[in-house]
């Protein structure tokens, strides 16, 4: 999983200015069919949206990924970076007939991180603008804004903000009454396809209005060597690492560096 040099300069060029870029036909179909073996075994718990996370911290598929696949490297060619360190996975399934709408958030104010955060979105499906697209607002994660986090119900809907007295955030605002002050984009994916994009950039995920077509998702989140641990920020308490100094970078026994410049694949 390694980029040529030029394609490796112009995604990152891109990535700097959009805080998106998809990267075609990343995951080899080796990786796609463990991954997709692992997601539906832990589709069996039956959790919440936002509850499948941490499954690489137990032997598997998951972990064998995060580990072993290069993912790290992509990372770090995307984000500039000397090194990469594995911070969290999640699985996202929406199934047919689901057809609420993720709400626009940012994710990097919920986790106790400052500096550069990537995340990977690997389509396990074929994903479009029916079965429930990822969306982004271009250019958002150079704002300078750190919204609210807030609480979702059980297919991922807004319920109530968190931190409301906390001034270090602000609202967010109602991005489907501003569609027109902004540039919006989503992009159909094949399986194998990778969004990588910014912890700041605004994003949301459509519904799925289809009636047979499940949309797959696996995120794995990565810090870069500029990231730093920053507990005042987050609601994340699985991100806490007290073995990490504040304004250390954001590497540990728990959260270790899967790739360094020269070292790691």
């Amino acid at each position: 999983m390694r980029l040529q040099p030029a394609e490796a300069e112009e995604l990152a060029d891109r990535y700097e200015r959009d805080g998106v870029v998809v990267v075609r036909n990343a995951v080899p179909d080796r990786w796609l069919e463990r991954l997709r073996e692992s997601t539906d075994e832990a589709l069996k718990q039956g959790k919440r949206y936002f509850a499948y996370r941490n499954l690489r911290n137990e032997p598997g598929g998951f972990q064998d990924f995060c580990l072993t696949s290069g993912i790290g490297r992509l990372v770090a060619e995307i984000g500039r970076s000397t090194w990469t360190s594995l911070v969290f996975d999640t699985i996202f399934v929406k199934d047919p007939g689901s057809r609420t709408r993720t709400g626009w958030h940012t994710d990097q104010p919920y986790w106790p991180i400052a500096g550069p955060i990537v995340t990977t979105w690997i389509a396990l499906d074929p994903v479009d603008a029916d079965n429930g697209a990822m969306e982004f607002v271009l250019g958002s994660h150079a704002w300078g804004k750190k919204y609210r986090p807030f609480l979702t119900d059980q297919k991922g809907d807004f319920v109530e903000y968190l931190c409301k007295d906390d001034p270090q955030y602000c609202d967010m605002p109602d991005f489907e009454a501003e569609r027109d002050r902004h540039e919006m984009v989503h992009w159909e994916l094949d399986p194998g396809d990778v969004l990588a994009f910014d912890g700041f950039m605004v994003h949301s995920a459509m519904g799925n209005r289809t009636a047979t077509r499940r949309r797959r998702g696996y995120a794995v989140r990565f810090a870069l060597d500029r990231a730093t641990y920053d507990p005042g920020q987050g609601v994340a308490d699985w991100l806490v690492d007290d073995s990490i100094e504040p304004g250390a970078p954001y590497v540990s026994e728990r959260f270790p560096c899967i790739y360094s410049a020269g070292i790691g694949s």
